[in-house]
This record gives C-alpha cells, structure tokens and sequence, in this order.
C-alpha cells in the first residue's frame, strides 16, 4: 500500500491534535482538582458521583433541621424552666398562707404576688420562638395558646396536635407539645360532695388568689394541693423536652459521623491524584514533543533527497 506525502501530513496532524487534547484535558483536570471533568469522561463514576452529593446535601439538610428544632425546644425548656420555678414560688406563698400565723391583711398582700405570678405564667404560656410562632398552641402555630374568652376565663385556644420532622431517612422528631398538656388543670372534687369537675391550670391560681383575698383558709390548703399537681405537670414536661434535647444532639453526631463518611467516599471518587496526575501529564506532554519533533523531521523529507 502506499502512502502519499498529504497522507503522512493528516495522520500527523490527527495524532499531534489527539495529543494536545489529551494535554489540555489533563491540565483542565490539575486546575479543577477533580478527576472528572466532563460527565462523559466517566459517565459510571459522574453518577455515582452526583448520587453522592445529594445524599451528603441530605444530611445537611437534616443538619439544618436539627438546628431549626434545638432552637424551638430551647424556648420550650427555658419557658418551662421559668413555668416551674414561678409555680414552686406559688407553692412556698401557699404554704405560708396556710399558716395561722398570717393575718386576713397579710393573705390580702400574699394575693397581690400571686396575681403577678399568675400574669408571669400566662405570659410563659404564651411564649414565642425566634420566629414568631407561638411554642404552646400545638400546631396552630399563629394562635395564641392562651386567651380570655367572652367571660374572661382563660382558655386554650390552640390545637392538640403533635408535628414531627425527619432529622434522618429513619427517624422523626417530634418538636412540640400541646400547652393544653404542658398547662393542664386538675380534677376538682366539689365541696358538697356532688362530684368533679376539671379546673383549668389559670383558675387554680386565680381561685388561690381569691381564696387568699377572702381569708378561706380551706380553700387555701385546696389550692395548695393543686398547685403541687401543676407543678408535677410542667416538671414531667421539662423532663421530656429534655430528652427530645438529648435526642437533638445525640442525631447531630450520628449526622456528622454520616457527613464524614459521604466526604471521605466522594473525595476518593471525586478528588484529583495530583502527583499521579502531573506524572501523566509529564508523559503525555512528552508524547507530544516526540510527536511534534517526528513530524518536523519527516516534513522536510523529499524524493529529491534520495535522487541526489
């Protein structure tokens, strides 16, 4: 078979061409740092790749979450916090009203406090997170938990739902408690022995506060131990809010570990050899200058050389 002259010319441009292309992808790699340039490079690792990326983006988007419901509890704790130690103040008033040593004035002043203390509470009832929703009401998040109604009772006003969020593919969270349950009343045993009734968290205090302006010593020591109930509500609250807090934390390190490992595995798929990247570059340059070189050689050749 013989070639031409124009043949010679054409494969060695083609093999000169392929080998600069081969050069400025290896360069266009160095300078991304990644070993996939384009996804036809490898369309197999480009889809194990992205795969990757959007499970690590999930975590971080569970990680974001986690954040987003520390914080909402951290408002329940600190208002329940702030709740039981009010209550436990209530209770010391209650214990000191029901000595005889106080006077009808003295309980008279002792109901003054507890007004205060009962307008404290119903406005830890009624508390808000960094975003405005309200942490009591349930998952009526706009409606304030707690508010008078036509008759000026104080009554809840929100919902008895619980909402839940994943904080990873298999677990959910759940980020509220409803303040019909955090502020719940007691059962009351009524007094001419007809039966009960449920009494809301406010009108306890409320009727503490009016037992003490009205010197009812018995209501006094009723209210005394309704008090003790409320106080028993709110500090099982503050332990569960406590262990969904533990919870929290306890995700956000498995997360991290879960980060950490996608990291690792998308960089060993991802991530640039660089030594073993500029050797083949070194050779691939080399590649080039040989044929670069051969090609100068043979473009001089001429049949008049040999006829000479």
């Amino acid at each position: 078979m013989k070639i031409s002259t124009g043949q010679l010319f054409d494969r060695a441009v083609t093999q000169m061409s392929e080998q600069k292309t081969k050069v400025a992808e290896m360069q266009t790699k160095l300078a991304t740092g990644k070993q996939i340039v384009q996804t036809s490079d490898d369309p197999d690792k480009a889809g194990l790749i992205q795969r990757l990326n959007t499970a690590y983006n999930r975590q971080e988007t569970y990680e974001s979450t986690l954040g987003t419901v520390d914080d909402r509890l951290a408002a329940e704790e600190a208002s329940l916090t702030a709740t039981d130690n009010i209550l436990q103040r209530v209770r010391e008033l209650a214990v000191r009203a029901s000595s005889d040593t106080l006077s009808a004035d003295d309980r008279k002043i002792v109901s003054i406090e507890v007004n205060a203390l009962r307008d404290s509470l119903l406005a830890l009832a009624n508390t808000q997170d960094v975003n405005g929703n309200y942490v009591f009401s349930g998952s009526a998040v706009k409606t304030e938990p707690f508010s008078p109604d036509t008759d000026g009772n104080l009554i809840y006003q929100g919902d008895n739902s619980y909402v839940s969020v994943d904080v990873s593919e298999q677990r959910r969270l759940t980020t509220n408690r409803p303040g019909s349950e955090v502020f719940a009343g007691v059962i009351r045993q009524e007094t001419d022995g007809t039966g009960t009734r449920k009494v809301g968290f406010f009108a306890v205090i409320e009727d503490f506060s009016a037992a003490l302006s009205g010197n009812d010593t018995s209501a006094i020591q009723r209210s005394l131990g309704e008090v003790d109930k409320l106080t028993a509500t709110v500090s099982m609250s503050l332990a569960d809010v406590g262990s969904r807090r533990n919870v929290v934390e306890s995700q956000r390190d498995v997360l991290t570990d879960a980060k950490l490992r996608y990291k690792s595995v998308l960089s060993n798929a991802e991530d640039l050899d660089y030594a073993s990247a500029v050797t083949q570059l070194s050779a691939e340059l080399l590649s080039l200058e040989a044929a670069q070189a051969s090609f100068a050689k043979i473009s001089q050749l001429s049949l008049f050389d040999y006829i000479r």
